[in-house]
């Protein structure tokens, strides 16, 4: 009779994104791995010219789901960050990611859009399931300096180039 192991299998070990870059929109910067802060959000890093990639979820190399990072659009003390960006960014735009590997993941945008940050669909666009997917996520709309922050969730997705 066969025996299972005791001990589950280690799960895979998913390669971090280091970098991700945008030529045609001048986006080059640093990715760090982040978590969730103490009101269950993704953390961010604080200066705007580096990028935070939720760990918990898939990377740009998994075969399924979508890997996210983030950053924030500006900064009192650091200034307007590259995410700021984004918004600009046409469909078809390629968006290069890199990761510890030293492995490069090529996207082309599909869309990008504004939510209204109570709107935002954090169920999909941090989906572990389905296809893979490259969701970069910023601040954008109108600030509300009474809360100090953004109305809205600038979000891009983007599709992985079969090469």
């Amino acid at each position: 009779m066969p025996v299972a192991p005791a001990t589950p299998a280690p799960a895979a070990v998913v390669p971090a994104p280091v970098r991700v870059s945008v030529a045609d929109a001048g986006i080059d910067v640093p990715v760090i791995p982040v978590g969730v802060d103490a009101n269950q959000a993704m953390e961010l890093p604080e200066d705007p010219a580096v990028a935070g990639w939720y760990r918990f979820g898939p990377g740009p190399q998994s075969p399924e789901g979508r890997a996210v990072i983030s950053a924030h659009v500006d900064m009192p003390g650091y200034g307007i960050g590259p995410f700021s960006r984004i918004r600009d960014l046409a469909q078809g735009t390629l968006i290069e990611v890199t990761d510890d590997t030293g492995n490069l993941t090529r996207y082309r945008l599909d869309s990008v859009t504004y939510y209204k940050k109570a709107d935002l669909p954090v169920d999909d666009l941090f989906a572990r399931s389905g296809s893979p997917m490259l969701v970069l996520i910023t601040c954008g709309g109108a600030f509300d300096a009474s809360i100090g922050r953004y109305e809205d969730n600038v979000v891009a997705l983007a599709t992985p180039v079969q090469e």
